[in-house]
């Protein structure tokens, strides 16, 4: 499948979107049916999302250009990004999709030293916060803590303010996890007191 095929229809979805909220615009990203359980889609759902939050709560005039650059720049970054880099590599590809959203609306370079050390503690928090959650091969645990440990790092930028969600949301994707947690997950249906 290409590339435009598995992450149109997430642009799409994204450029609709008003949310300033990341977990939640998270959560309807993934409860969609071309979302697959698992793989790379999610080193680019996770930053995209983080872009889409970022831009809308900036609520500037250029939003809809600056979105379609930034998830294109997305793009192009997540794509280095292979699935099981968890597994090879030591780095959730949550993590650094978070890492790589930070380090857009930065404008990070190489060479330039503003920004760098804060995306790179982002970074080192979201992926010691993935370590803890205890399992390897859940995706989608993986991006909710991503997304809600970044939150903060975002915030501190100044400017647009990100909202945080209390609500912790039910996983629907355990049935098909051979290796789910289970009652170990936060977000397992067994342990969400609704």
């Amino acid at each position: 499948m290409a590339k435009d095929e598995q992450t149109g229809w997430i642009v799409e979805m994204l450029m609709a979107s008003a949310s300033v909220t990341p977990a939640a615009l998270l959560e309807e990203v993934m409860a969609d049916e071309r979302c697959v359980a698992f793989g790379p889609i999610h080193h680019f759902i996770v930053g995209a999302v983080l872009l889409a939050c970022w831009r809308n709560a900036e609520a500037s005039g250029e939003r809809d250009a600056m979105l379609k650059d930034d998830l294109a720049d997305l793009m192009s970054r997540s794509d280095c990004v292979p699935g099981a880099t968890c597994a090879r590599w030591g780095v959730c590809g949550a993590a650094a999709s978070a890492g790589m959203a930070y380090a857009i609306v930065r404008g990070n370079a190489p060479l330039r030293s503003e920004g760098w050390q804060e995306g790179q503690l982002m970074v080192s928090e979201l992926l010691a916060a993935i370590a803890r959650s205890g399992s390897p091969r859940c995706c989608k645990r993986d991006a909710r803590v991503a997304i809600r440990e970044a939150v903060s790092f975002f915030n501190a930028l100044g400017g647009p303010q990100l909202k945080a969600w209390e609500k912790t949301p039910a996983c629907d994707g355990y049935a098909v996890n051979t290796v789910c947690m289970g009652e170990k997950c936060p977000y397992h249906p067994s342990v969400i007191i609704q």
